[in-house]
Order: structure tokens, then C-alpha cells, then sequence
């Protein structure tokens, strides 16, 4: 069944046929997590665990390529059916149906190989000489969270930037470190940054599981509870540690 995904002037094509069950999923290039092939084709750890849960709902999967904010609130409004790598905070659970988790999510720092940075809680932060590179619209913790909302001094060691653009910043030495989950900030230190000038500090920001998130608005509770049996059934066989051992 072709599908043409909200506002945008494209249709686009399911991957298989599974009759009448075909659901968006957001990606966006974003290695090791979800990037494109030399065949065009979507890859990561995140889109091998879906392709994994969805051939075991027996759903067809038809990826969209969208950024994070703007996939939140298509999520919200019915435009797209599943955002990937999601924590379940209250405000997202008024919208999104969670399942899992997917992938566990520790948040730490990419630094240089040499650098001795002391840094054991978060206030420790801000005796940093330099700031801190974040993504807009990423959770990195309750405590990191409310730190942002009230503490100046906390907020003034961090800049936020697009991923490529942190890099950037990081290799000039224009930030300290870019913060991240623990399996980009490994991918990024090992294939994308000049080999042997980063690491990753021992720290750890926060610790957290992250989600399938489902819309309530286009997903029904019969379609969600055949997910959930499937997740159920990759988890207990075995497949979704599989996947993740790869990564």
C-alpha cells in the first residue's frame, strides 16, 4: 500500500507486503542509530531492532526521514505513526504509546585523549574553562533538565548545535566535549573524530531507558497490543540482545 506522508509533496513506498498494516517510522541520518547505505537502504542499531519487532507484528515499515523536534510533534498530531529511541517522560506520554524499552541510554562525554577534566556531579560542570556541545530537544536527565530551568552558572557551560556542527566545534577546539548517548559517542570517537584524539570521559550524566513511542492519535489499541506481543516475543528469544551485542 503506498502511502503519501503529511506535508510533505512525496509518496512513499512500503518495504514489504503485510497486507493493510503499514506504519511511519522516523530516521533521520544519525550513526550508529539509523544512516543510509550505499544502496539507499536504512541501517543502525535502531533500525535493525525495528525491522526485527515490526517482522514479528508482521507490519510493513515505510521510514521518513524527519528532524527530532519536528517528528515530536507529527507524533503528536497523527503524522507519523513511531519515533524511535524515545524517553517516556510525562508530557510525551499524553501523546505516545510506550513500548519496551529499546535501548538503554547513557549520556556521556567525548573529550580529548589527553584532557584530565575532573568531574564526578554535575555541579562540577561549572569550573569547566570551556563549554559543553548539546543537541536541542535531547533528554539528558531529570536532574540535567531542571538544572537547565534554574541554574545560570550550569546553563552558561553549554551550546547547543547540530551534530556535524559539535564535531566541528570539539576538533577546533572551540567546546570542551559533546555530549551523547554511549553508542553514538563510541561510534563518533572511533569512526568519525581523527582517530587516537578522543575518549570518552569515565562520567556518567545519566542513565536511562529509552522507547518504541507510538501515536495515540494513528496507531489503534488492537495494532499496539500486537506490538507489544511481538516485543515481547523478541525479547524473550533472544533477538533483541542479539542486536544490540552487535553494536
Amino acid at each position: 500500500m503506498q502511502r503519501c506522508f503529511l506535508g510533505l509533496l512525496i509518496c512513499l513506498i512500503p518495504l514489504s507486503s503485510h497486507g493493510t498494516c503499514n506504519l511511519t517510522v522516523r530516521v533521520t541520518e544519525f550513526k550508529p542509530q539509523y544512516y543510509l547505505d550505499s544502496d539507499g537502504q536504512w541501517q543502525g542499531v535502531a533500525v535493525a531492532i525495528t525491522r526485527a519487532l515490526f517482522k514479528q507484528a508482521k507490519c510493513d515499515i515505510t521510514f521518513v526521514d524527519v528532524p527530532w523536534k519536528r517528528a515530536l510533534h507529527l507524533l503528536d498530531q497523527g503524522g507519523v505513526d513511531l519515533v524511535l529511541n524515545m524517553t517516556a517522560t510525562a508530557n510525551r506520554q499524553k501523546y505516545a504509546h510506550f513500548i519496551g524499552p529499546m535501548l538503554d541510554e547513557t549520556q556521556v562525554l567525548i573529550v580529548e585523549q589527553d584532557s584530565d577534566h575532573i568531574i564526578t556531579e554535575l555541579d562540577d560542570i561549572k569550573h569547566l574553562s570551556k563549554r559543553i556541545g548539546i543537541d536541542r530537544g535531547v533528554f539528558y536527565g531529570s536532574l540535567f533538565a531542571q538544572k537547565m530551568t534554574t541554574d545560570s552558572s550550569f546553563v552558561d557551560k553549554f551550546e547547543y548545535a547540530d551534530n556535524s556542527s559539535n564535531m566541528l566545534k570539539l576538533i577546533s577546539g572551540r567546546v570542551l566535549g559533546i555530549l551523547g548517548n554511549k553508542y553514538t559517542a563510541s561510534y563518533r570517537v572511533h569512526h568519525l573524530l581523527p582517530k587516537g584524539k578522543f575518549k570518552l570521559h569515565p562520567f556518567v550524566f545519566n542513565q536511562s531507558f529509552v522507547y518504541f513511542g507510538f501515536s495515540k492519535k494513528s496507531v489503534s489499541t488492537d495494532l499496539l497490543s500486537r506490538f507489544e506481543r511481538a516485543y515481547e516475543t523478541i525479547r524473550q528469544n533472544g533477538t533483541l540482545q542479539d542486536i544490540r551485542k552487535r553494536y
